[in-house]
């Protein structure tokens, strides 16, 4: 029997420096895109009351895992960090704060079927833009988005651009009583358009044009001319507010240089009792599943107690990882071995030090009774670039690369070793 204590749980796992390291350095260029737009950080506790995200986000209650205090109250580990942030913005700030622009990275906590292979745990980082419900914020959240994927060096992604007016718009004229919208609904969300083509065969009363719109939405998807197309499968008034919506928008985000990137995709509806106008997922080549989604969601303050448009995205670090894997960004080379005798052991910590806070990595051989020769070695089976070897008033620079030393006198040493420390003779 496999001892379990030895083992991580079902959608969890470790992380090993190599991976770790890389997903850090993937948050830290894309956070210091948020920041050079105004965006501010903003952390929230990993565990939360569970009324902060129930009915709130775009987490089902049954993806969330939940806990009783000693006070009997029920708290849930945080499932996405928009309704926490949108938590803080009630309870901190005034409507004359507006706009505020928050940022984050953080993990979510996410109860999956274990047979999905989903991650229970995962680290996103994202921005919320409260208080602006225009095209221009929609246009400014958007092209952060594409330039955050571009700061980690993806060039291969679109990002797809959908609008849950248009399609709430063509169920309201569809003639389906409001259980069989959800219905349908459902079945968009999951893109089963097979059977939402036999769910609608069964249902009299429904519009024919309205029968052509749902089930023609999955070819909806291209540049302007898709605006034109679906224009011409509807007369609902939402459905076509929604269209104008789109077409502002492609301006504005045009005006960011962003055109390449942008694709409309029309049957995309994500969560309809969630999101109130744009929504959008990235995508990125070779991988099937989105690196990030976003969109606006006006109503969740309100349930908050303040009324404030919002839109905002995360961006999914692990699934970035999966699809940047072998990038440049990942293959970090191990630091330079620094070694020493006895005798330069002082001058070798004093230098290290110096070095250190100049930004140079080293990482300190524990064995000082060991010759240079065998440093080499050991540097070539661990994959160490270099050697810095402290002797006495010397110490050599070895290049692993080019396999020869450099060796530098101890005046030289002066220049980063402090004042009050003499190498050894």
């Amino acid at each position: 029997m496999n001892d379990k204590k030895l083992h991580t749980p079902g959608g969890f796992k470790d992380l090993l420096p190599e991976e770790l390291v890389f997903k850090q350095t993937l948050a830290k260029n894309i956070e210091e895109v948020f920041r050079l737009s105004g965006y501010l950080p903003v952390e929230s506790p990993m565990l939360e009351y569970v009324d902060v995200f129930e009915g709130k986000g775009s987490t089902s209650p049954k993806h969330m895992y939940r806990f009783i205090d000693r006070d009997g109250d029920t708290l849930t580990l945080r499932s996405d960090m928009t309704p926490p942030i949108a938590r803080i913005a009630a309870t901190c700030y005034a409507k004359e704060d507006a706009p505020m622009r928050f940022c984050y990275t953080a993990k979510a906590f996410r109860c999956q079927e274990s047979y999905k292979g989903k991650a229970g745990e995962f680290t996103e980082s994202g921005v919320e833009l409260i208080g602006a419900g225009n095209a221009l914020a929609d246009a400014e959240v958007v092209a952060l988005a594409i330039d955050s994927l571009l700061s980690v060096g993806l060039t291969d992604f679109r990002i797809d651009l959908g609008e849950v007016g248009y399609l709430l718009g063509i169920l309201e004229e569809s003639g389906l009583n409001l259980q069989e919208q959800a219905d349908a609904s459902e079945l968009l969300a999951k893109r089963n358009f097979a059977a939402l083509e036999t769910f609608l065969s069964n249902k009299p009363n429904l519009n024919p044009s309205a029968r052509e719109a749902l089930t023609g939405l999955h070819s909806l998807i291209g540049g302007f001319e898709i605006l034109e197309k679906a224009r011409s499968l509807t007369q609902s008034p939402r459905a076509l507010k929604a269209l104008d919506s789109l077409k502002e928008l492609k301006t504005v985000l045009d005006d960011y240089g962003t055109q390449d990137r942008i694709l409309f995709d029309l049957g995309m509806t994500g969560h309809l009792n969630y999101y109130t106008g744009i929504l959008f997922q990235g995508y990125a080549r070779g991988i099937g599943f989105s690196v990030l989604d976003g969109g606006r969601y006006d109503k969740l303050l309100e349930m908050f107690g303040i009324s404030l448009p919002a839109v905002g995205f995360a961006l999914k670090i692990d699934n970035l990882a999966s699809a940047l894997s072998g990038a440049s960004l990942q293959t970090k080379e191990k630091p330079t071995l620094l070694a020493f005798s006895p005798s330069g052991r002082k001058a070798a910590l004093a230098v290290a030090r110096s070095l250190r806070k100049q930004g140079v990595v080293l990482e300190t051989s524990l064995e000082q009774d060991k010759t240079l020769e065998w440093h080499v070695d050991n540097a070539a089976k661990r994959g160490n670039p270099g050697i810095l070897y402290f002797d006495g008033g010397k110490a050599i620079l070895w290049d692993m690369k080019e396999n020869i030393g450099r060796d530098y006198e101890s005046d030289i040493l002066k220049e980063f070793m402090p004042s009050d420390v003499t190498p050894s003779k």
